[in-house]
């Protein structure tokens, strides 16, 4: 059996190839380009194939995508490691600081020896798009939800009454107002024609009342004026809406591949296409994980236990791995609990038991992760007997 460990990096990646025995066959670098891959591909097939051929590599982000597809499409499988899993492995065989890219592509082909060789399934592999799209698809609404406290910044200093007058709520009917009309002393002087365009904008909802009222406000506002504060509502609010016109062109890009991706998850009462492809993109493939306390551990829902002789404590959530991946279930967890009956009674019986809200959401998360993790592997959809 050979083994091969290949360290990823920018420009240049790093390759130890050697046998189970120990026989070094050959230790080169490798340009992160398609002379460098064929470089590499040379050497593999330079290597007897009536062996199995185990190639292992680092999760690096997204350094690491074009390698992966070339070694796929030249029929090569390959194992990702854990770079946490592979920092332990490197502390465990050895006490010395030094580290290298060589040094690097070693160990993981030390590793490669020591562990399970579950590769990814080529049926996966369009889902490395699927965790780009939804990935960006997240910072973009991070980055919209700040451009709405810079919004509620500005309106609390020269209109401080406007947000609340709207419920705390900066909806269509308002951001328009603000990018319209920048300043109270425009509101106040809105007539019946601006009237008619906000009613029919907000499909009724803004009745004369409400916009009566927000007139009033606006003359007798206690904000002060400011050019540079009416400037950045104007700029703030056009910003808001060119992130929702991004968000939807991804948006639909997901659903597009949603829409030939078999996927289980959708099944559960409570839980959206976006939440769906959240969870596929992060994870991948469910068969990698033995059992579902894996997927929890991977996910970053295990509770790290300690243990000296006959005493044993529980701590905090590890909260290791993907934040997006781990704020999707948690953001699931409320949708189940108005959906699922077997979930909602047991979130009410717990709160009666006077359990925390977050003790109480991290339970059913668990919950929700082994279900999630029998649909998959088992390709079947939701029934609400599986949690009894």
């Amino acid at each position: 059996m050979y083994l091969v460990g290949i360290d990823i990096a920018k420009y240049k990646h790093q390759c130890f190839i050697a046998t189970t025995h120990g026989e070094v066959i050959k230790e080169f670098s490798f340009d992160n380009n398609s002379n460098g891959f064929k470089v590499l591909l040379e050497h593999l097939q330079a290597l007897d194939h009536s062996y199995e051929i185990k190639i292992g590599l680092e999760a690096t982000g997204h350094y690491g995508n074009t390698l992966k597809h070339f070694l796929s499409a030249n029929s090569y499988t390959f194992v990702e490691f854990n770079p946490y899993l592979t920092k332990q492995f490197f502390k465990s065989t050895t006490i010395r600081k030094t580290k290298t890219d060589k040094i690097d592509a070693r160990m993981l082909a030390r590793m490669l020896a020591s562990v399970d060789y579950k590769t990814l399934h080529t049926k996966y592999y369009h889902i490395n798009e699927l965790k780009s799209l939804c990935r960006t698809r997240n910072s973009l609404i991070e980055s919209r939800s700040n451009t709405l406290v810079q919004i509620t910044n500005a309106l609390d200093i020269i209109f401080p009454e406007f947000k609340r007058h709207f419920n705390n709520h900066l909806g269509l009917t308002a951001l328009f107002i603000l990018e319209k009309y920048t300043s109270p002393k425009k509101i106040a002087k809105l007539n019946k024609n601006h009237f008619e365009k906000l009613y029919k904008l907000s499909r009724g909802k803004f009745t004369y009342p409400n916009f009566r009222k927000l007139k009033e406000l606006a003359k007798d506002t206690v904000g002060i004026e400011s050019k540079s504060n009416e400037l950045k509502l104007k700029l703030y609010t056009k910003l808001y809406h060119s992130y929702n016109t991004k968000i939807k062109i991804l948006e639909a890009e997901i659903e597009e591949i949603m829409s030939y991706t078999t996927s289980y998850i959708k099944t559960i009462p409570g839980v959206s296409l976006m939440s769906t492809a959240n969870i596929l993109g992060e994870v991948g493939d469910f068969t990698l994980f033995s059992n579902p306390a894996k997927l929890i551990a991977f996910v970053g829902y295990d509770i790290a236990v300690y243990q000296s002789g006959e005493s044993k404590s529980y701590g905090k959530l590890v909260k290791r791995g993907s934040s997006l991946l781990r704020k999707t279930v948690w953001n699931i967890v409320l949708g189940c609990i108005r959906e699922v009956p077997v979930i909602n009674d047991y979130y009410y019986k717990k709160k009666n038991e006077g359990k925390h809200r977050n003790v109480i959401f991290s339970s059913i998360a668990r919950k929700l992760l082994r279900i999630i993790y029998y649909l998959e592997t088992n390709q079947v959809s939701f029934d609400q007997n599986i949690i009894r």
